[in-house]
């Protein structure tokens, strides 16, 4: 071998100074990318608290009593089914129970009383005799607006010290926060947890 590749050879190989500063530079980019995750995972952490709290205050909102007909009360739980039929309306009460995360024998129960306060009507499916159909009567979409007013106002008391920015841009996040959730949800391998089943007889609709 003669000089000439000894020193081709020699300066190919890195020397001790840059595989340090090599080595100091992966660690930083590591460092890096383990504190962004941290704080990724603090922010949703924040996130994740926060929602909880809302979401336990907008549970607390029991439907007003004076926003329904006389001799009507309607809990949680009927409340629920009335606006998911709403959204997807008429529907089987499956289609119901599945949207919900709920059982058919507990969604069944809730509907029976719901047709019973002339909230809802349930009639044969004309596609299938051994399933029936569901859809709010005009009493049952009028108490849906009704629950709904109630509500509102109560998050409009909530926010009234809030800029019209900010309150904008509360929406446009909780807006994009949905959509994104349920795509999530819609993943291969993505676990989530049925809705909480209704429990005792103040789960009830009575008349």
């Amino acid at each position: 071998m003669t000089t000439a590749s000894l020193q081709t050879d020699a300066s190919s190989v890195p020397t001790s100074s840059e595989v340090s500063s090599e080595a100091a530079r992966g660690t930083t980019e590591r460092t890096s990318a383990d504190l962004k995750h941290s704080d990724d995972l603090e922010h949703s952490a924040d996130l994740e608290r926060s929602l909880t709290r809302v979401a336990r205050s907008m549970l607390r909102l029991q439907v007003p009593p004076e926003v329904l007909p006389a001799g009507i009360t309607l809990n949680r739980s009927g409340h629920w089914v009335l606006a998911r039929l709403s959204e997807q309306s008429p529907a089987r009460l499956s289609d119901i129970a599945e949207s919900l995360g709920l059982d058919i024998s507990t969604v069944s129960r809730q509907v029976r009383d719901l047709v019973m306060a002339d909230l809802m009507t349930k009639v044969p499916d004309p596609a299938d005799g051994r399933a029936s159909l569901l859809s709010l009567t005009p009493r049952g979409e009028a108490v849906l607006r009704a629950v709904s007013e109630s509500r509102r106002d109560a998050l409009a008391v909530a926010v009234a010290g809030w800029t019209d920015d900010e309150r904008a841009a509360l929406a446009a996040g909780l807006v994009r926060l949905g959509a994104d959730l349920v795509d999530l949800s819609a993943r291969p391998g993505v676990t989530t947890l049925p809705a909480p089943a209704p429990h005792g007889p103040t789960d009830e609709v009575r008349r």
